[in-house]
C-alpha cells in the first residue's frame, strides 16, 4: 500500500503550523540541510508538531466517523470505512512530513498496528530509550490487534510516559473518540502490552 496525505488534511495541518515558529524552522532546516542525520532530526520534530496540531480532533456522527477522522483513514489506502484510525493518524503525521520536506520514512504503510511493527525493518526498532517522536506499538492481549501513538516524553514522573494517540479516550482505551495526549505506563495498560518502539525516520 501507498502512504499519501489527503489535500484536505495537509491543508489543515499546514494552517495550524503556519504561525508555529519552531515548526517553520524545522521545515526550513529540513529542506535546506544536506546532512542526513540533521534532516532526520528535523523530520522527527516536524512530525511531533504536526501530531500536536491534530490534538482535539474528535469523532462526529458515530463511531470512527467525522470530517477529519475520514481524512486520516484515507492516508494509506484512499478509503474510509469507519475503521480504527490510531495507526492511520500516525501514518498521516509521517506523510505530512514526507511531503513537506521531501523525505521518505522507512515505516511500513499499513493501518494495522501489528503489521506495521512486523513489516518495518528491525533496524528501525528502538533499542534503549525512545526519543520524542518514536512510534509506540501495543498489542491487545492475545489478539493480533493493537494500538499506537507517538512518544512525547519517556522520562515522565511516576514511571509514566507521555504519548499522543488517536482513537483513544479516558482510561486505557484503544477505541475512543479522538486525538489526545495521555500518560501511559511504560509496560502495559490493561490488556495493552507494549511490543516496542519504531523510529519514524
Amino acid at each position: 500500500m501507498a502512504r499519501k496525505i489527503t489535500d484536505k488534511m495537509f491543508a489543515f495541518i499546514d494552517n495550524k503550523l503556519k504561525n508555529n515558529g519552531a515548526a517553520q524552522l524545522a521545515i526550513t532546516s529540513g529542506l535546506t540541510t544536506k546532512v542526513q542525520a540533521e534532516k532526520i532530526k528535523h523530520a522527527r520534530d516536524l512530525m511531533i508538531y504536526a501530531a500536536e496540531a491534530c490534538v482535539g480532533i474528535v469523532e462526529q456522527g458515530g463511531n470512527n466517523k467525522g470530517l477529519y477522522i475520514v481524512e486520516l483513514q484515507k492516508t494509506v489506502d484512499a478509503s474510509a470505512d469507519q475503521e480504527p484510525y490510531c495507526m492511520a493518524a500516525v501514518q498521516t503525521f509521517i506523510a505530512y512530513v514526507e511531503k513537506k520536506i521531501n523525505i521518505t520514512s522507512p515505516v511500513y504503510a499499513s493501518e494495522h498496528c501489528m503489521t506495521v511493527f512486523r513489516s518495518t525493518s528491525k533496524s528501525q526498532r528502538v533499542v534503549n530509550i525512545p526519543a520524542p517522536g518514536a512510534i509506540i506499538i501495543w498489542k491487545n492481549g492475545s489478539t493480533d490487534s493493537g494500538h499506537t501513538g507517538l512518544v512525547l516524553d519517556f522520562q515522565g514522573v511516576n514511571k509514566k510516559q507521555e504519548t499522543l494517540e488517536a482513537n483513544t479516550g479516558s482510561g486505557n482505551m484503544r477505541d475512543g473518540d479522538g486525538i489526545y495526549i495521555k500518560q501511559r505506563s511504560k509496560t502495559k495498560d490493561g490488556k495493552l502490552v507494549i511490543q516496542g518502539y519504531l523510529r519514524p525516520f
